[in-house]
């Protein structure tokens, strides 16, 4: 376990866990879940941007077109670029 922070985040969350090839599992007994696992973002908040954009989110809606995917390269890295045109459900 180890601090969550950085650019991107799948959760908003102080701790995550990092797994390796030499990590173990066992089966434990179920355990009640203090924290709601999913984070729905309005479309809304989706438009204005008012949530923080460093934490992975889920999006209700329908995704109506796309661009096709552009390469750019940015601090000589490439990297790839896709536009959405998202809808909400609502």
């Amino acid at each position: 376990m180890t601090k969550n922070e950085g650019d991107y985040m799948m959760v908003d969350h102080k701790h995550k866990n990092i797994f390796y090839k030499t990590t173990k599992f066992r089966v434990s007994n179920n355990f009640v879940v203090m924290v709601d696992p999913y984070n729905f973002v309005t479309f809304q908040d989706l438009i204005t941007r008012n949530h923080d954009t460093r934490v992975a989110f889920g999006f209700l809606g329908q995704v109506v077109s796309t661009n096709p995917m552009k390469v750019i390269i940015k601090n000589s890295k490439e990297k790839r670029l896709m536009n959405l045109v998202d809808q909400g459900l609502s």
